[in-house]
């Protein structure tokens, strides 16, 4: 919670003028916390060992074992590192690290960057607004620790990307998800494996909902695999 960070570690601009210590102008730039730390807005928690988090440029990294960040619509967790960017609403997971939505379609990369839609006044995305002014004062306000985060608008992963469907494994270099549509596209050294079955080539597309995988051709490319029978015919076919 943000009340023992400020006890921990919290750092004071100097005033701009006048005594010290009857202005009463310090003003808190940074927070830092260290040990079992826990943040949590309307929405969202975060865990982690510890936090910093730049108020001037509303930006919440935190580092530490089990790191986790859950929201209403998917649990982030990552290895390495967590930053969040709240005026850009951009969420990175640094090491391992995995996005798993509410209906538990999973993606996994080196690097996964989250971007997320405008968090609504009472927290329920999508819906309406009584009041706009208030609305746009609360997506200006740039305060992780008040807003949270609004709907996973799109996902990016970088380097080693795995993506799970019901029968499928597909891996490859770089990829791009969007959650409304389920739709997720591999690039570069890609595999889809199914069972003891694999074929290899430089994209594919994956239809989360149906789970279906499907390569796809790039110029100068083609693609190759292994099926294995499953008749007891002992010879691959390729």
């Amino acid at each position: 919670p943000a009340p023992p960070a400020a006890q921990h570690g919290a750092q004071a601009a100097p005033p701009s003028g006048g005594d010290d210590q009857e202005s009463g102008a310090n003003e808190i730039f940074r927070l830092e916390a260290i040990g079992h730390v826990h943040i949590f807005t309307q929405t969202d928690q975060a865990w982690g060992d510890k936090a910093i988090y730049d108020m001037d440029q509303a930006v919440l990294v935190m580092t530490g074992n089990a790191l986790k960040l859950t929201t209403p619509q998917d649990v982030l967790t990552a290895r390495d590192s967590m930053e969040y960017y709240s005026q850009q609403r951009i969420s990175i997971g640094r090491g391992n690290a995995t996005v798993t939505t509410d209906d538990h379609r999973q993606i996994r990369a080196d690097v996964l960057v989250g971007y997320s839609a405008p968090p609504t006044p009472d927290g329920q995305n999508g819906q309406p607004t009584p009041n706009g002014q208030d609305q746009k004062k609360q997506d200006s306000s740039g305060d992780p620790l008040t807003n949270g985060s609004g709907k996973l608008e799109k996902v990016n992963a970088f380097g080693h990307v795995w993506v799970r469907t019901q029968t499928e494994v597909v891996t490859g270099e770089r990829g791009v998800y969007v959650p409304d549509t389920g739709i997720a596209r591999i690039v570069g050294n890609v595999h889809i494996t199914r069972g003891p079955n694999q074929i290899q080539g430089a994209a594919a597309i994956i239809n989360m909902h149906t789970g279906i995988a499907t390569m796809t051709e790039q110029a100068g490319s083609r693609v190759s695999g292994v099926v294995v029978p499953s008749n007891g015919d002992t010879s691959d076919r390729k």
